[in-house]
């Protein structure tokens, strides 16, 4: 009976990992490339965003030419983070993107949240009103998830267009912390693509 409960025990542990998977492929709306790791419990999207996409968007934002610029010449993807458990499962999710770690060529480097992008802004002198539209526009650098809760924003990387790199995330399940490697992931080319039409 003892054998048993610590099989018991073991399969607990085993299943929720070996339940989870990396999906890769295109965008149906973005038409871009996408990674995207599942679990029973937390679905975590990143789509690649063009560096015009950006330019596009901050400058009808009212940032000024070197400041979209700056923007640009980061790394960005549209990144979507979902509480996917069934609501009478009580899992709550949190997130702090400080804990999360780019690998590119074996050396590790952080995301830049809202509050590196504050200083960046407070010393170059921007508008409040544009420091409020990229704070909104970028995913928060802590949240919290209940059951179906999700949401959405930019995540900036300090890579060069085009890079291949890993990413470790990391997260907690009421509370107990939870890691994946996301590998072969790789910033959008600074190219021009046509927008897709309509049939």
């Amino acid at each position: 009976m003892k054998k048993l409960t610590g099989i018991l025990l073991l399969l607990m542990f085993i299943l929720p990992s070996a339940r989870a998977e990396l999906v890769t492929g295109t965008d149906e709306q973005a038409q871009l490339p996408f990674w995207e790791w599942r679990t029973p419990v937390i679905s975590v999207r990143f789509v690649q965003r063009l560096p015009d996409q950006s330019r596009a968007y901050f400058a009808g934002r009212g940032f000024e030419p070197n400041e979209v610029k700056l923007i640009a010449e980061h790394c960005i993807f549209q990144t979507v983070f979902k509480n996917v458990a069934p609501a009478d499962t009580k899992q709550v999710i949190e997130y702090d993107l400080n804990e999360w770690a780019i690998l590119y060529k074996g050396q590790p480097a952080s995301l830049k949240t809202r509050e590196d992008w504050q200083a960046i802004w407070e010393t170059r002198k921007v508008k409040s009103a544009q420091k409020i539209a990229f704070e909104w526009s970028l995913l928060p650098t802590r949240q919290r998830y209940q059951p179906a809760d999700y949401n959405w924003g930019m995540s900036v990387f300090p890579l060069k267009h085009g890079s291949l790199f890993d990413l470790r995330l990391t997260w907690k399940v009421n509370g107990k912390a939870q890691r994946a490697t996301i590998k072969d992931m790789q910033c959008a080319k600074d190219v021009y693509i046509a927008p897709a039409t309509g049939q």
